[in-house]
């Protein structure tokens, strides 16, 4: 699927570097020997060249006119234009000021360039999207639930050779690109990303005279933990939302979930073992899973939360929870929060939720669209002016983390806080080798839950009527199945 933009692209890309010194001798003799031939074809000849060398062309004589290049990529242009682009969010605290002082900064370093910022209601957006698109007004720049949706759709452009082209794109967590690639190709790039980790109830460890760990700790440690700690008989319990099936690849293997590895998925040992774990907890009752029944007896509320209520000495749950536990549940449950990172496994590598973003197939300035795109989300600036945006809002929780291990970016993080739990975590993070989950970017994905759901396998391996080891190899060879039926037919 490598569009005609793509490989114009790359023309542009190999003229630009030939200019700046930093192409071979080759392209060089190349380049003069193709205007050599043109000077002596017919007007009826070069009315017939190719549509790439034309693209090509026009580039050249226009460098004069734009912005010099820098790093490889193509120049920007001086001309006017604007560039329209989408984000969600908005709803939240800070994040109207966050992408306004993004935009600013980028019109500031751009004077030429105008952005508008399109409207799409978040709770209809891939609707919003599919109209856009059937009007041709899709936004230059947008963020997407779901990349593959929007490759199969064609409205994402391939940015691979801006990828390799920027060096600034060097500094995002490297299997984040990776992950995200469909047959070698990139058509997006990560935005914001929210880590899995532990909401240790300090509390809680007080109660039971339990040592708080080390903030390098082990899987290993948090099991042991966890099964000294609960106490179900008063209605505590060592540990609460067990998505092992998630993170578990990731830190064993340095697989995504469902041992998605950039090219395969693998329902394997890793996968029976995270599952069997969850199971064993749930019979042990390490694990916080009762009853409407129990939570009616020992917190008044059938619906009750019981990590709200402090009920659970270490909560997994991903960053954008804070908040909550900073605010509402404190208070409701008078506990002392603290935030850890994932306990380490053997693989060195953790998972995250990763936001991904996309160009529009469509876009007129696709240069200038990749550069709006850094700004605003995985590039250095987007995270600074996006931090500089939740301090104008008065924002302390943060949820949002930078993907990209650039140091001013997490000094930038840090400058919210002197806890010491908040500052060992953003450590941990900027060095952490952080792998994305599937959900979004991997092919084949949505249909592999969609045939799982169909034919309630979630609920036969909850209810116990099959084992995960007696269908992992099922499930594995179903989910290649459904992804190479994907990239046949999405991305050639």
């Amino acid at each position: 699927m490598k569009t005609k933009k793509a490989i114009a692209l790359a023309l542009v890309l190999s003229m630009t570097a030939a200019a700046a010194g930093c192409g071979n001798s080759d392209s060089g003799n190349n380049s003069a020997q193709s205007q050599e031939s043109k000077d002596q074809e017919s007007t009826t000849q070069e009315s017939a060249g190719s549509e790439e060398e034309q693209s090509a062309d026009t580039a050249s004589e226009n460098q004069g006119e734009e912005a010099e290049s820098t790093d490889g990529l193509p120049p920007m242009t001086t001309e006017e234009i604007t560039l329209t682009y989408a984000c969600w969010g908005l709803a939240e605290k800070g994040e109207t000021e966050a992408k306004d002082k993004q935009i600013e900064a980028f019109e500031k370093a751009y004077p030429n360039i105008h952005v508008e910022f399109v409207t799409i209601d978040q709770g209809t957006w891939n609707d919003g999207l599919t109209s856009m698109a059937a009007t041709g007004s899709l936004p230059d720049v947008f963020w997407v639930f779901s990349a593959t949706n929007a490759v199969a759709n064609e409205w994402a452009l391939d940015v691979t050779d801006y990828y390799e082209a920027d060096p600034d794109a060097k500094e995002v967590y490297p299997e984040m690109v990776e992950n995200a690639r469909l047959n070698g190709r990139l058509y997006c790039m990560p935005t914001v990303m929210f880590p899995y980790l532990v909401f240790l109830n300090k509390t809680y460890f007080e109660k039971y005279n339990e040592p708080l760990p080390s903030y390098d700790w082990t899987m290993d440690e948090f099991k042991e933990i966890a099964q000294r700690i609960t106490h179900p008989e008063e209605f505590y319990f060592g540990t609460s939302n067990p998505n092992y099936i998630d993170y578990f690849p990731a830190l064993y293997e340095g697989y995504s979930n469902r041992g998605w590895d950039g090219e395969e998925y693998h329902f394997d040992q890793v996968w029976v073992d995270a599952l069997n774990l969850k199971y064993d907890w749930i019979d042990d009752d390490t694990l916080e899973w009762e009853s409407a029944e129990d939570k009616l007896r020992y917190l008044g509320d059938e619906g009750a939360w019981p990590p709200a209520f402090g009920r659970s000495a270490m909560h997994f749950d991903w960053s954008w929870t804070i908040a909550a536990f900073e605010d509402a549940y404190t208070q409701q449950s008078g506990c002392e929060f603290l935030y850890y990172p994932q306990p380490a496994g053997p693989s060195g590598a953790e998972m995250a939720v990763v936001d991904y973003g996309v160009i529009s197939a469509n876009t007129e300035h696709p240069r200038e669209a990749w550069e709006l795109q850094k700004w605003t989300s995985w590039g250095k600036e987007g995270v600074l002016n996006r931090y500089e945006g939740y301090k104008e809002a008065g924002l302390t929780a943060i949820s949002r983390m930078p993907v990209t291990s650039n140091s001013e970016a997490w000094a930038a993080v840090k400058s919210f806080t002197d806890r010491e739990d908040f500052l060992a975590l953003y450590d941990h993070l900027e060095k952490a080798n952080i792998v994305s989950s599937t959900t979004s970017v991997a092919p084949g994905y949505d249909e592999m839950s969609a045939w799982m759901d169909e034919n309630e396998i979630w609920a036969k391996l909850d209810n116990r009527e099959i084992a995960p080891a007696d269908i992992a190899a099922e499930l594995t060879q179903k989910a290649n199945e459904l992804k190479d039926e994907w990239l046949a037919n999405h991305a050639k």
